[in-house]
């Protein structure tokens, strides 16, 4: 990904206040309540939540918080529902959840 392409994450909320602790948002596990609550206020306040569901998205991120939802790697279904989640998130058009799971409609 280009410098360009990823220059909104220099208004990141996440990056602006917690830039020095990476591991916040991206964890192996899910975080205490406490912090994921904490986490996702800050997103929702966050300036460029939209870009950053987009990038989730589009990657096809794994375990993390991203845009205020939490993607978790080991549960096929949480996966995709934070998916659709995110993709609302971004104004992204989502697909039919049977067409997610590669189920015929």
């Amino acid at each position: 990904m280009t410098k360009s392409a990823t220059r909104w994450r220099d208004r990141a909320v996440c990056h602006l206040e917690t830039g020095a602790a990476p591991e916040l948002w991206t964890p192996d596990r899910r975080p205490p309540r406490s912090v994921r609550v904490h986490l996702e206020e800050m997103c929702r306040r966050c300036p460029v939540r939209r870009q950053c569901a987009a990038e989730a998205v589009s990657t096809a991120a794994e375990c993390g918080m991203y845009a205020g939802v939490w993607v978790s790697q080991l549960h096929q279904r949480s996966w995709l529902a934070a998916m659709v989640e995110l993709g609302v998130i971004a104004g992204m058009a989502t697909p039919a959840p049977e067409a997610q799971l590669g189920v015929p409609a």
